[in-house]
């Protein structure tokens, strides 16, 4: 059995699993930069394996390795060992779009340098979410308060420990050394008997880590949104440009108005639809189409 980048979308969608936490940031990750992990070594490679079974490449799009999802879970799993917390990056700009020419307004050799590197501080409240998000409901004072009326939560990082620890074990109950000699098929199956809380924290945070912000350690060389023909922020140039006089123009390579001929014009798969639609759902939104 092998899951395209649609199926996985389609999984995506079909487990609610929508609640993206990172911050829209939109630069190149500063690769030297010292960041925190969480998994060990042995462990990241099961994650690998097992993101490549649920998001191969295909003749699409680059998948979950490629794109280098894990990196971004394995960061966020260790948030807190940074200080700030690596969680939010700033603003207002990655240092990836120029700034415009005042009197043309065309690009100009002028970047602005790349805020979005730089983490930033939490709020009271935001840390304890994150907190309890990360480690429990016993991670906090007063966290298990609502124990009994609310399911209790164990906490991202102990449903990844335990997950990959099920995985392991498939691995070997199917007489394998280890989870990594499976083929394709037989991880999804091993997949398939790890608990409901592993696989929906799994599915979303592939789909965080190969679409948000390569700051935060997926989407390596922006291939998850180049993909899809998503060019990331655009700001301080923008699309839309104005001369001396104010009057707006397109951007030649962009334009704005008018239709990008170089763009494929390809409707969205059901997949896609479906997972598109299952995000605007949950975040309140309302469909029109």
């Amino acid at each position: 059995m092998r899951v395209t980048r649609r199926r996985f979308l389609g999984l995506v969608g079909a487990t609610g699993a929508a609640g993206l936490w990172w911050a829209p940031g939109c630069g190149d990750d500063d690769s030297t930069t010292q960041v925190a992990h969480f998994f060990t070594s042995d462990e990241r490679l099961v994650v690998e394996d097992m993101a490549a079974a649920l998001v191969p490449e295909d003749d699409l799009s680059a998948g979950a390795l490629a794109t280098d999802a894990v990196e971004l879970i394995d960061r966020f799993l260790a948030a807190f060992d940074s200080d700030p917390p690596a969680i939010f990056g700033g603003g207002p700009y990655s240092g990836r779009s120029p700034f415009p020419d005042p009197r043309t307004g065309m690009p100009t050799n002028d970047y602005p340098d790349n805020d979005f590197t730089e983490m930033l501080p939490l709020t009271r409240m935001q840390e304890l979410a994150f907190r309890i998000l990360l480690d429990g409901d016993a991670a906090v004072t007063n966290g298990t308060i609502n124990t009994g009326i609310v399911p209790p939560n164990p906490g991202l990082r102990a449903i990844y420990r335990d997950g990959i620890a099920a995985l392991e074990q498939a691995a070997q109950d199917a007489g394998a050394a280890s989870f990594g000699e499976l083929d394709a098929e037989a991880r999804i199956a091993a997949f398939a008997t790890t608990t409901p809380d592993f696989r929906g924290a799994l599915l979303q945070n592939l789909a965080e880590g190969m679409f948000a912000a390569p700051e935060y350690g997926g989407n390596r060389d922006r291939r998850g949104w180049l993909d899809y023909d998503y060019d990331g922020d655009s700001q301080p140039l923008g699309y839309t440009l104005f001369d001396a006089d104010s009057e707006p123009f397109d951007r030649p390579d962009k334009p704005n108005q008018t239709a990008d001929p170089n763009r494929p014009a390809r409707p969205f798969s059901p997949e896609v639809e479906r997972f598109l639609t299952a995000i605007t759902a949950a975040q309140g939104g309302k469909r029109f189409f």
